[in-house]
């Protein structure tokens, strides 16, 4: 796999940059004061809508798919998706709605680094559910992991309840942000028993699941908001009072679409990050997020806003980030990546060796598209179609072969990415599979 050179920095930093800015601008939408339909000065607090808001980005990636693959395959006919799978993805739509609707009603009560640092608490319920609903099996060092982050989590959330400055109500953000991580951690259960062997192109996933959650929204979610008591104009949520707040603040429109746009770049170097970027790569975005966020967070109320929006640095920060650095610590001891004397690990082509769940694009794009064969095969493009290398084999960069498979060396255009990224002639690895059992 391509190591880390100009291209994959790049995209490195713009994934980056996406993930810290869906997260800030969601909150700053929520911070922000506009007009409403009675014509009442309010802040936005439509958890709601900017739920709605992530699916309709996730929605974009259909015409995406299509404009790309039209564009790099002209000759090539569309891969072909089965019906049945298309429907399939009604239920990773729903454990989304559900998941992110939480995240977001827990944003309103807590600071962004508290919100994000709880969210990695994920990782415990994959756990519980990996071992008492898969049956899978669990080494010691995972184990550990896990106990790890737990802590971690119990230290953030300490240090939330004893920081004033933390939100409006600790308590119940966090309890809320907790319920969401466990239906998001379901998801990993959908993942393995609906898609194992799927080949869906992997924009189709993500699209297909913005577009079901995108009409639940407005056909379940919406009409329920509405009739539920709250206090949005009487109601839990106002769908048409949140499209006239956002039409009379000029700001918050602008911020709507910076997260929409976010949340898509988001999904899409989500995808290239896979092909451009070794694991250790991408283990180092996903735990490199929460400090990019609260980095920044800071930044804006010490720098750019002179203390009108952002995060304070008190007393109880020192806490939290002990926790932050427990929870990256624990993260790494649960994959594997920091190995700790007195635990036995398990050859890495073991199929019992377990990986901590993707968080990076759990957090606002479908967990999905890294199960897609096509994604995990070398040459494979954005679309959904492999990339054949001489003799229209696969290229690849595993090592070994297994029965019924003859291995081969030699040069050819390697695919690194959806465009065919550069002509340059790289070695690879490839095998020639019989077509016998």
């Amino acid at each position: 796999m391509p190591g880390c050179n100009f291209r994959s920095a790049l995209v490195f930093l713009v994934a980056l940059a996406c993930g810290t800015g869906a997260t800030l601008f969601s909150k700053v939408m929520f911070d922000l004061e506009s007009v409403d339909s009675l014509g009442n000065t309010r802040k936005f607090a439509k958890p709601f809508m900017v739920t709605f808001l992530m699916f309709i980005a996730m929605l974009v990636a259909l015409p995406l798919h299509f404009i790309i693959h039209k564009i790099t395959k002209p000759d090539e006919a569309f891969p072909k998706v089965s019906t049945k799978m298309l429907f399939i993805l009604i239920a990773p739509a729903i454990t989304d709605l559900l998941g992110t609707t939480c995240a977001m009603v827990g944003l309103l009560y807590v600071k962004v680094s508290v919100y994000q640092l709880v969210r990695a608490s994920t990782i415990i319920f994959v756990a519980i559910y990996r071992v008492f609903l898969l049956k899978q099996k669990f080494h010691g060092y995972n184990w550990m992991g896990v106990m790890l982050n737990f802590l971690a989590v119990v230290v953030v959330g300490g240090s939330a309840l004893l920081d004033p400055t933390a939100g409006s109500d600790v308590p119940k953000g966090i309890a809320v942000l907790l319920l969401g991580c466990a239906i998001m951690a379901s998801q990993l259960v959908l993942e393995e028993k609906v898609m194992a062997g799927d080949n869906t192109p992997p924009l189709i996933v993500v699209g297909m699941e913005g577009l079901w959650g995108t009409l639940i929204m407005l056909c379940i979610m919406f009409p329920i908001a509405k009739r539920m008591p709250g206090n949005d104009n009487g109601c839990y949520e106002d769908f048409g009072d949140a499209l006239v707040m956002i039409q009379n603040n000029d700001k918050l429109m602008l911020f709507t679409i910076l997260y929409v746009i976010s949340i898509t770049g988001y999904n899409v170097c989500a995808i290239f990050i896979t092909f451009l970027l070794e694991s250790v790569w991408r283990s180092i975005l996903e735990n490199f997020r929460p400090i990019a966020i609260w980095g920044t967070d800071l930044i804006l109320f010490y720098v750019i806003t002179k203390g009108t929006f952002g995060e304070e640095w008190t007393v109880w920060s020192w806490l939290e980030l002990a926790g932050m650095c427990l929870l990256i610590y624990g993260t790494a001891v649960y994959n594997g990546s920091v190995r700790i004397k007195g635990f036995v690990y398990p050859d890495a082509e073991d199929p019992d060796v377990v990986s901590a769940t993707p968080t990076m694009e759990r957090i606002m794009s479908s967990p999905l598209i890294q199960r897609s064969p096509f994604i995990n095969q070398k040459g494979a493009g954005i679309t959904g179609t492999p990339v054949m290398g001489r003799g229209g084999v696969l290229p690849t960069t595993s090592k070994g072969g297994h029965r019924g498979q003859k291995e081969h060396r030699g040069k050819g255009y390697g695919s690194t990415g959806w465009f065919s990224f550069g002509s340059k002639k790289e070695t690879y690895t490839y095998r020639e599979v019989s077509q016998t059992p």
